[in-house]
């Protein structure tokens, strides 16, 4: 009875897998579409007539680009059932994100200096990316401790690819001039997705889902309380000089 029970259960496990697994593979081309959608005619298609770019920020973009490209290769290949090439691909994954952590401090600080972006307040933008930078270092980190639990990491994967969403959403022409609500209507349709597809395959929602939420959508407003404070300002100024 209970080898016939597990066989009966099979075929309805991989179909939830499978659709699962073409969620998140969905979830990413979706990020692709946003990133190229704010990048587009600033990096990956420059207009010739503008000036090149700095060599330290072609690298980071290239890092940054390159992270998002793994990442939807990487959820394309469990999507299509091919977990041991996911595995070892795993490792590049890893050390680009690591090249990301380390290389975006240096970049952001430059910026600071220089007093960018124009028009706004250079220690507030410092502190959107110091931010934005130690919650993906954060959930990527998590979920190569959790590497061996598929349904957390996966969940931890992608919440480290929305947190890297911002930078791009507010380089939307509807953005440009306020942010704020742009990006945090993007991020927020993008975790009640995640959570709904939860609430789709699983009956309720998963912890992961609900807590990475919470983190990012409270990390929103908070971000830009601190950034007005006198005390932040302070310390960023000291931080940079």
């Amino acid at each position: 009875m209970m080898i016939r029970q597990a066989t009966l259960a099979t075929p309805a496990s991989f179909s939830t897998t499978k659709r699962t697994g073409w969620f998140y593979a969905g979830m990413a081309l979706v990020a692709l579409t946003i990133v190229f959608a704010g990048f587009g005619t600033r990096f990956y298609s420059r207009p010739l007539d503008l000036p090149p770019l700095p060599p330290r920020v072609v690298a980071h973009a290239t890092l940054f680009s390159t992270w998002v490209l793994l990442f939807v290769a990487q959820t394309l290949l469990v999507a299509t059932g091919h977990p041991s090439t996911h595995r070892r691909l795993g490792i590049a994954t890893i050390a680009v994100a690591a090249a990301m952590v380390l290389s975006a401090p240096p970049l952001a600080i430059g910026l600071a200096r220089r007093g960018e972006p124009r028009g706004a307040d250079p220690l507030v933008f410092f502190l959107i990316i110091v931010l934005d930078l130690v919650m993906f270092g954060a959930f990527v980190a998590a979920a190569i401790y959790y590497r061996r639990r598929r349904e957390v990491h996966k969940r931890l994967m992608l919440l480290a690819m929305i947190i890297l969403l911002p930078a791009s959403i507010s380089r939307w022409p509807i953005a440009v001039k306020n942010p704020a609500p742009v990006v945090s209507g993007v991020l927020l349709a993008l975790l009640v997705a995640m959570i709904a597809h939860d609430l789709l395959v699983r009956r309720r929602p998963h912890p992961v889902s609900v807590w990475g939420s919470v983190i990012i959508l409270v990390s929103l407003p908070v971000r830009f309380l601190v950034a007005q404070t006198a005390a932040w300002h302070h310390f960023a100024a000291w931080l940079i000089r």
